[in-house]
């Protein structure tokens, strides 16, 4: 009979267990920046959903990667563009699409002489890795300290062999590991959709812990403060109230 009740209860037991467990799935985050007062960034996250929120609030990104859109707002205006990775895609692709029909026609435009000597210089241009493309190394120096209460292990991110970011990262965040495998997604479709011959995040896959501080070239970033709670979904929504505005192409002035 014992038996029977302890299994007759589990099923209950299990439900709160998973409802414990989602309500913990999100964090909320504030950073601060050097030279800067107060509060300067927040971040919400839930699974698959990114909010970034500036201290002005002057600006505001949701990526909904379940919906494989973001979205960027201007509260000030109330208005926000919203543009899926298909169109984020569709954008690239034409603007390179753009760039080339440009130089097909000046190429034709040019001496036979001149034109041999163009097509050696753009081939030379096109086989030269762009700063996205630049070899990026991650070095472990094995130092230590603890901020804002989290112990971390300091990392060194090199471009081309010259020291460009040095990152404070933690493993002391629990949680963290669903919320890096979503931002690991999205840099892949990034580099995707940049047509990147490497990864666009390779290098972020070698921190281990949560980057609790970073610094690039004397621009210092610290988070405050980490809350583990779960985020309501309206969070991730455009406000009620806000106009759509056209995506602008590169080179579009807004004319019609």
């Amino acid at each position: 009979m014992k038996r029977q009740i302890v299994l007759g209860c589990s099923p209950v037991l299990l439900s709160l267990l998973f409802a414990s467990l989602v309500s913990a799935q999100g964090f909320y985050i504030e950073s601060t920046r050097s030279g800067g007062s107060g509060v300067e960034d927040k971040m919400y996250y839930m699974p698959k959903m990114f909010k970034s929120v500036s201290g002005d609030r002057s600006e505001i990104s949701i990526l909904r990667f379940d919906r494989e859109t973001i979205y960027h707002l201007n509260p000030e205006k109330k208005t926000y563009t919203a543009m899926t990775f298909a169109e984020m895609k569709a954008m690239v692709d034409n603007a390179r699409s753009r760039t080339d029909d440009m130089m097909a026609k000046r190429l034709a435009s040019l001496p036979p002489d001149q034109r041999e000597q163009m097509k050696e210089k753009m081939a030379a241009m096109k086989n030269r890795p762009s700063s996205s493309d630049a070899a990026r190394e991650v070095l472990s120096t094995g130092e230590h300290k603890t901020i804002n209460g989290y112990a971390c292990d300091r990392y060194i991110v090199k471009i081309n062999g010259k020291e460009s970011e040095t990152i404070w990262a933690s493993k002391q965040v629990p949680g963290y590991e669903t919320m890096k495998r979503d931002m690991e997604g999205f840099l892949d479709r990034m580099s995707g959709i940049a047509g990147r011959k490497g990864d666009l995040g390779e290098w972020f896959k070698q921190i281990d812990g949560f980057p609790i501080e970073t610094d690039s070239h004397g621009n210092v970033k610290t988070v405050a403060k980490i809350d583990r709670r779960a985020i309501p979904a309206s969070e991730f929504e455009v406000p009620a109230g806000y106009t759509r505005e056209k995506n602008r192409m590169p080179g579009d002035h807004g004319e019609e």
